[in-house]
């Protein structure tokens, strides 16, 4: 599996579907660790090293958010079927910390102009203008609102932005030591580049996220592989952290939607293996899928979006996660 993996990594890079790849496959305690191809193409070729920081984009939501909701949830602050309402009253819904982190809250609703409003305009129409459609806990529809509500109301019970917890209470105590939200642009990825924008890069490239800054718990954070291979051990088991009681990343192993939709909280569950895995990606290029169960992680790092979407990369990934938990 290891040479098939190096094999289709270094493939995407050669066939131009992505710059580079930062990746790592964990089974065991054996690692396997490749950093192949460039940072960017655009507007001169630069090459890619170890230790770069990615915008990790939506893997925001299960590396910071979540974790920080489960020391909530730990702590006795909140419960899984409370109502969002109680903690943010303005949100007029009725959805649950439950439904919203397993998005099946059937939130919907458009909002007129909404990447040109600023970050407390932008906040109030997410809290007022969407309604809940008959898709409630029939139907699982992915969107960033529901993490976003999450932590605002995070930020409601501890008395600070939702970013400045995700650092203090996840990343530290996780010894994710290179993972920020403000990060270093020489030693960060570049998202896209334009003629008339420039090259983005340490900026997040959510626009929702980019607006809300320290108020967004959807996206945001940058990240190095090797911040994402000491996660991927916490949640395998293999290194204990003060963030956490021990069996928290086992008890996100199971379906935790009413009506057995294939959602843990915040992680996308996969079969395969004979296992069940954590699944989730960042719109940027990122991904990781986690098997406590097989003792098993794959991390993949890598830039769709440079210096425009690449949109043959979705299917390339799909195949290959597919590929990866069948065999």
């Amino acid at each position: 599996m290891t040479m098939t993996l190096q094999t289709t990594m270094m493939a995407a890079v050669d066939d131009r579907l992505v710059p580079g790849v930062s990746w790592a496959h964990l089974k065991g305690k054996r690692q396997t660790v490749q950093v192949y191809g460039g940072s960017q193409w655009q507007p001169t070729p630069k090459p890619l090293h170890a230790g770069m920081l990615y915008d990790l984009a939506s893997l925001t939501k299960v590396v910071g958010t979540t974790p920080l909701f489960l020391q909530a949830l730990a702590a006795g602050k909140v419960a899984l079927d409370t109502s969002i309402a109680t903690w943010l009253p303005a949100f007029t819904q009725p959805t649950t910390f439950r439904q919203a982190l397993t998005h099946t809250s059937g939130l919907a609703g458009y909002i007129p102009h909404r990447d040109e409003l600023a970050a407390p305009a932008l906040k109030q129409a997410l809290l007022t203008q969407l309604t809940t459609t008959v898709e409630v806990d029939q139907k699982v529809a992915y969107h960033d609102v529901n993490l976003l509500l999450v932590g605002w109301a995070l930020e409601a019970m501890y008395q600070a932005p939702v970013q400045d917890l995700i650092t203090q209470r996840v990343l530290h105590p996780m010894h994710l030591a290179q993972a920020t939200f403000a990060p270093d642009a020489a030693n960060s990825v570049p998202t896209t580049y334009s003629e008339r924008l420039g090259l983005r890069a340490g900026l997040v490239h959510d626009p929702k996220s980019a607006t809300l800054g320290e108020h967004s718990g959807a996206a945001g954070l940058f990240a190095s592989l090797d911040d994402l291979i000491t996660f991927a051990q916490v949640m395998l088991g293999q290194r204990t952290t003060s963030a956490f009681h021990t069996p928290w990343p086992e008890e996100l192993m199971h379906d935790y939607t009413k009506n057995q939709l294939g959602r843990s909280l915040g992680w996308d569950l996969r079969t395969g293996r004979g296992g069940l895995w954590l699944y989730h990606t960042g719109y940027t290029g990122t991904f990781m899928l986690l098997s406590p169960q097989l003792q098993e992680a794959l991390i993949v790092l890598t830039n769709r979006v440079h210096p425009t979407v690449n949109p043959d990369f979705l299917p390339w990934r799909d195949a290959l996660i597919a590929k990866f938990i069948g065999e």
